[in-house]
This record gives C-alpha cells, sequence and structure tokens, in this order.
C-alpha cells in the first residue's frame, strides 16, 4: 500500500510570506494542495482561511504559541501517521555534499516516501539544518543526531509531549530516543531558510533578547531532564546552541 503522508505547517501572521515560499515550493514539486494543513494561530486563522481554504488547503485553528502548536498537531492527526513537518518560510532544499557544488533536489516527493522507507514503520528522520556543505559528508545515520523542525518527518507517536517553549525540536529528539525509536539523519540534504531573520512567525511574538532568554531557559530544561545527552554552545550574538554528546554508555532519565 502506499504511503499517504500529511504535511504541517505551523504559522503565524505569515500569509504573504507561507504563499511566497513555502506553498510555492510544495506546488513546484506537486505536492496536492488537500495533502497540506496549516496550523494557524487564532489571531491569523481567518486571513489564512480566506485567502487558502479555496485553493484546497486544509486551515486548522490551532494555538497561540509555537510550543502548543506542534503539541496540536501531534494530537490532531491519527496514531502512526507518516507526518512531514515544515516551516512557512522554507525556501527549497539541496543536496549537500563536501567538495560538489549543491543542487536543488529535483524530487520533493521521492526524497520524502524513501526517508520514510529507509525509516521503517516508527521513529523521525530528517536533514542538515542548512546548506553549509562544508562539513556535510552526505551520509545517512541512524542515531542521536539533531533533527531540526524547519523540515522533518515522523509516525506520529502521541507518547511524545513536547515540553519547552524553543528547542522543542531537541525535546522531540530526546522523547524519541527515550521511547527507543529509530532516528535517520539524512546528511545529504540541507534545508535553504533564513532562521531568526524573517519577520512574523516567533519574532512576532517577542524580540531577539527575550528569545534569547528563551532558548536559554529551554536549553536549562532540557540538559536536566536528559542528563549526559547535551551541551550548550553560545554564539557571539548571544544565541544559544544545543550539541548532542557522543553516547558511550546507557543514560538514564528523569522522567
Amino acid at each position: 500500500m502506499e504511503l499517504q503522508y500529511k504535511i504541517a505547517i505551523a504559522s503565524h501572521k505569515r500569509l504573504q510570506m507561507i504563499r511566497k515560499k513555502t506553498l510555492t515550493y510544495l506546488f513546484k514539486h506537486n505536492i496536492v494542495p488537500t495533502w497540506v494543513y496549516i496550523f494557524v494561530s487564532p489571531e491569523s486563522y481567518l486571513e489564512y482561511k480566506i485567502a487558502l481554504e479555496p485553493l484546497g488547503y486544509n486551515i486548522i485553528r490551532s494555538k497561540d504559541t509555537i510550543l502548543k502548536t506542534r503539541n496540536h498537531i501531534i494530537d490532531y492527526f491519527d496514531e502512526g501517521t507518516a507526518i512531514i513537518e515544515i516551516d512557512d518560510d522554507l525556501v527549497d532544499i539541496q543536496t549537500t555534499l563536501k567538495g560538489q557544488k549543491n543542487e536543488p533536489i529535483k524530487d520533493l516527493d521521492y526524497l520524502i516516501r524513501s526517508s520514510f522507507d529507509m525509516l521503517g514503520t516508527s521513529g523521525i528522520w530528517g536533514i542538515n539544518s542548512n546548506i553549509n556543505s562544508f562539513f556535510a559528508d552526505g551520509k545517512d545515520k541512524f542515531g542521536l543526531y539533531s533533527i531540526v523542525n524547519s523540515f522533518l518527518g515522523y509516525y506520529n507517536d502521541k507518547r511524545i509531549i513536547l515540553e519547552v517553549e524553543e528547542k522543542e525540536d531537541w525535546n522531540r529528539v530526546c522523547l524519541a530516543h527515550q521511547l527507543r525509536l529509530p532516528l535517520l539523519k539524512r546528511c545529504g540534504f540541507g534545508i535553504n531558510t533564513r532562521y531568526w531573520k524573517n519577520p512574523g512567525g516567533i519574532q512576532a511574538r517577542y524580540d531577539f533578547d527575550r528569545r534569547v532568554e528563551v532558548q536559554a531557559e529551554s536549553a536549562l530544561k532540557l540538559m536536566e531532564k536528559f542528563p549526559g545527552y547535551c551541551y550548550t554552545r553560545t554564539r557571539k550574538s548571544g544565541i544559544i546552541d544545543l550539541r548532542f554528546r557522543r553516547q558511550k554508555k546507557k543514560v538514564s532519565f528523569n522522567i
């Protein structure tokens, strides 16, 4: 039986951006609008519904924070549903192989289906968070690797309930690993987008300084809940990045 996946996009105050970027990209790759579910903040719902529902997109009135919206996506779809989550400001997806020129992928549907095939019947798969190919080895890897929310696929598992206001993607990976679900990182592909730059979305909720504070709070919570899994790096701008530690032995969890 052919895989019937759903595409879920969380969006807030970005109607023109989602039309120009993510939806245009999906249309270019012949993704049927009825496969796409846009989870919109209450403030933006009516505007999106009027503009996009007549085109065949599913417009879902969602929640007022990205954390609540991502949990809403998990709750909305049936257990075991194959879901692709995409940010609303995606430009494209490119090949990322060290020493080779990046190229836009030719068939998004094939990338999605082949990745779910590799994953099996449960778990999460993702790609590189950017299109910098300097460190990209192009390999497919199973294990504890970062999988960003900007573009990822997973079989819906309602045992996963995200808990932090930022770093929800790290939260998702840690919970999946705790549940012994397979985690697949496809390092031959990367996401072309502008993190922290585009107006709307989280940037419309709070300013840069407050977002840095929320990131730091979220990182601390994750390191406390999953001891020995993560460490932080701070950029010159003050942005907090998480990194997974190499796992040499079984790590306990605070549940």
